[in-house]
């Protein structure tokens, strides 16, 4: 990446405001080289999902806890806990999700830190209030007695400063990234697709599926 960069001097010349970044200390570092002085924030999708992946290893290590018929409902449903948030769910889901709190106080609890960090997301009207609320949502995981809650807390912790950055510049990558994956779905549909233009226009037709069925 440094040697791209000494051999594109136009790249240098660019003066952004903000770059939304994944969690990768290396880009980190590089971009802190080439631009010292922009915004680097850490991408919304990517650090939420550090939380919902919190969620899956909590759900799994009650479910193999659980008898044959329970653990079959918690894998049955396990979505509605992570997905959509809590605030959109119907009735039904509601029901559901409450039906698999029954087998878990721990299982409640990581799902509602995980309720409390979109909140954080989408209601923090200021950096500074931001700053506060996100300290508060640390204490909060400090209550959650499992390795992985822990682990994710950890993260949280080391890169708070560009986390909380999001709320000087509400910027993500979710676009680009939600195009990554149809892209990555469709190359796994299509492996063995011997015709690069073929594939080509399938790649242009799956990224740009909402524009054509409009």
């Amino acid at each position: 990446m440094r040697a791209y960069a000494r051999t594109h001097p136009d790249f240098l010349s660019l003066k952004p405001k903000a770059i939304v970044m994944d969690l990768a200390q290396m880009h980190h570092t590089w971009i802190s080289e080439c631009f010292p002085d922009t915004i680097r924030i850490a991408d919304r999708f990517h650090v939420h999902g550090y939380v919902i992946e919190s969620i899956q290893v909590v759900r799994k290590s009650v479910q193999h806890r659980l008898a044959p018929q329970a653990k079959a409902i918690l894998k049955r449903d396990q979505p509605a806990t992570h997905n959509p948030p809590g605030d959109s769910l119907s009735e039904k889901s509601k029901i559901r999700l409450n039906a698999l709190f029954a087998f878990s106080t721990l299982l409640r609890k990581v799902w509602e830190w995980k309720e409390a960090f979109s909140h954080w997301y989408e209601y923090s009207p200021n950096v500074q209030v931001a700053i506060a609320s996100f300290h508060l949502w640390l204490q909060q995981g400090e209550n959650m007695d499992h390795e992985s809650a822990q682990s994710t807390l950890k993260t949280m912790r080391n890169w708070q400063n560009d986390i909380i950055k999001y709320h000087l510049c509400r910027w993500t990558n979710a676009t680009v990234e939600g195009r990554h994956n149809r892209i990555k779905a469709y190359q796994r549909r299509h492996y063995f697709i011997c015709n690069r233009e073929c594939y080509k226009a399938g790649v242009l037709v799956e990224c740009n599926w909402h524009r054509l069925s409009g």
